[in-house]
């Protein structure tokens, strides 16, 4: 198998003592998210570059916009914010993530991706980008050259010029999380833990330089640790891990044939796939990070994005500055977006993107089920595949499909067999945009092909494979179930009680798409059951996040897992699964 690394570095940078003194000392006051006043002032001496024409913003205001100064009191400023239907975890839910019409200037963190920044980003291929973003270093702060546009206690370190001009700055981020989990009978009883009590805490802290308009460097640090009681599956470093460069890398980029075109070289996080694929690891502690290089290209309706990554080995020893390059795993593409020329449909503004793409990867240890147990192996997988997605109206939907071939080797030189799977998913909701809350009502439908461990060893394998965790909110939010071997249909519903408040409901009802194949937790692991029949559970489930200010999310999740007979009497449990956040970001 072949496991070259592409171009590939990390590297360590120690923060300046002042510019660290400074973070810290602005940390006790991002709590209290004291309102900064609105200077409105013009400046002569700042240098402003050319913004994004306003056609390819929809959703922006015109940079003169006036923005009204928030009123005094700890909670008035999250009238200032776009709707919680643009935070990260809604990205793989069918609802149009467009900020407000007339969102502020000082709001907007999107780079200058014209009609890509449609869907608060998420059609950039960066995530999402709405005051804060998935990935850090997708936020654009240089508004902040603009006195007028400050308007947060934190602004001083997300904008700190180096020259005269503005355009050498530095911007700090950074983000604590909790995570409190309680499992009832976890994995369908698999666990042997019972209850479990389990608590995760990462921190992490970013430092954006930019050196001009074509140049910039990116590090970003961050720890995880993990403990609780009755607790299982810590044994591995994404779950406890010191202090290590989660991110490091260096970007060039520029205007050349028409089009914004970029090289990023180093250790990066990486978005730009299906959220049924991979998306924001919303756990273990620490997301998943990709060392390599991607190119990418943006036109006025057009992007391409290249990738040749392998995954960073994490370091099981809890040694900080530990985690190394990894060559076990890696994966290579490129992924296209066409934004179809904007139309009306029912009153409303419609915009439908029409991706296409191709994602290999090559995994050094992905076991396959057997009749009993699972046979060890590696595997090659190449993806084509398509989504078309968007609104039309108030219909907001994704439909997409994908193709795996390739090949599954036996572990000890042990036989070589084809591979051939393909996915088909659906989502579907009617936006009624003047009922109270806004609510979306919509159905989901996907379906992941498996395989036939009763073939021979060298028949083909049929077992679509998902190995880097997709959304924890595009189907169950417990991941007891990866997209593998997987049928689901069921509505859902999403719902805006108040500006920082939302609410999302599924209830999918999941089958084994073969019942001659293993039923897959989250990743590559195959449980040990093997019922008879196709109906494996249904898995009502919920998540209310509330934004407290600009810099204090918190957010409860619940699921119950109903297995079905013929899982019980194969000795799966029914359970329940609750799950709490707490976020402070600046």
């Amino acid at each position: 198998m072949n496991t070259s690394s592409p171009v590939a570095f990390s590297c360590r940078r120690s923060v300046r003592p002042f510019l660290l003194s400074s973070v810290i000392a602005g940390l006790p006051v991002l709590l209290l998210d004291v309102p900064a006043r609105a200077d409105t002032a013009p400046n002569a001496n700042i240098h402003h570059y050319p913004q994004t024409p306003e056609e390819y913003r929809p959703s922006a205001a015109t940079a003169s916009s006036p923005v009204k100064p928030p009123r005094k009191g700890f909670w008035d400023n999250t009238r200032l914010l776009p709707p919680l239907e643009s935070r990260p975890e809604s990205y793989a839910q069918p609802q149009n993530l467009a900020l407000p019409a007339q969102t502020p200037a000082s709001l907007l963190h999107q780079g200058q991706w014209g009609i890509f920044n449609s869907n608060t980003g998420a059609a950039s291929g960066w995530g999402t980008v709405g005051y804060y973003a998935v990935s850090r270093w997708a936020e654009d702060w240089s508004n902040l050259r603009d006195p007028k546009n400050r308007i947060d206690i934190m602004d001083p370190v997300k904008y700190i010029p180096l020259n005269d001009s503005g355009s050498i700055y530095l911007t700090f981020s950074g983000n604590f999380r909790q995570h409190n989990f309680y499992d009832q009978r976890a994995g369908f009883g698999q666990t042997k833990k019972d209850p479990a009590y389990r608590q995760n805490l990462r921190w992490n802290l970013g430092a954006d330089l930019h050196l001009g308009q074509h140049v910039r460097l990116y590090g970003e640090l961050m720890s995880g640790q993990a403990g609780g009681v009755n607790y299982y599956g810590y044994n591995n470093g994404r779950w406890r891990n010191n202090l290590d460069a989660q991110q490091a890398f260096v970007e060039f980029k520029g205007r050349l044939l028409h089009a914004n075109m970029g090289v990023i070289v180093g250790r990066m996080t990486f978005l730009d796939a299906p959220p049924w694929f991979t998306a924001g690891s919303v756990y273990p502690s620490i997301p998943f990070s990709w060392n390599g290089i991607r190119a990418y290209s943006f036109w006025k309706n057009f992007r391409a994005d290249f990738f040749d990554l392998t995954l960073t080995n994490w370091s099981t020893a809890n040694v900080p500055f530990h985690n190394q390059v990894g060559y076990k795993t890696r994966m290579f593409g490129a992924y296209t977006s066409y934004a179809a020329p904007s139309f009306k449909f029912l009153g409303k503004k419609s915009q439908v993107f029409i991706d296409t793409y191709y994602i290999g990867f090559l995994l050094a240890s992905a076991p396959i089920a057997g009749q009993t147990g699972t046979i060890a192996g590696s595997t090659r997988r190449d993806m084509p595949g398509m989504r078309v997605w968007g609104n039309a109206g108030p219909i907001e939907f994704s439909l997409g499909g994908a193709w795996q071939g390739g090949y599954f080797n036996t572990a000890k030189n042990g036989p070589s067999r084809p591979v051939s799977a393909y996915a088909f998913t659906s989502q579907v909701a009617w936006r009624f945009a003047k009922w109270w809350g806004r609510p979306a009502l919509g159905m989901q439908a996907d379906i992941f092909s498996g395989g036939n461990y009763n073939k021979s060893s060298t028949g083909s394998w049929g077992s679509f494979m998902t190995p880097f965790v997709p959304s924890a909110y595009y189907l169950d939010i417990s991941t007891y179930l990866g997209d593998q071997n997987l049928i689901d249909v069921g509505p859902m519903v999403t719902l805006t009680p108040t500006p920082n408040t939302t609410l999302i409901m599924k209830v999918p009802v999941v089958w084994r798409a073969s019942t001659n194949d293993a039923l897959y937790a989250s990743g590559t692991a195959a449980y040990g059951l093997r019922p008879h029949g196709g109906y494996t559970a249904t898995l009502p489930q919920a998540s209310f996040t509330w934004r407290a200010t600009r810099h204090i999310t918190f957010s409860i999740d619940g699921e119950y897992i109903f297995a079905s007979k013929s899982m019980i009497n194969a000795g799966a449990s029914s359970g329940a699964y609750v799950q709490s956040n707490l976020e402070l970001t600046f």
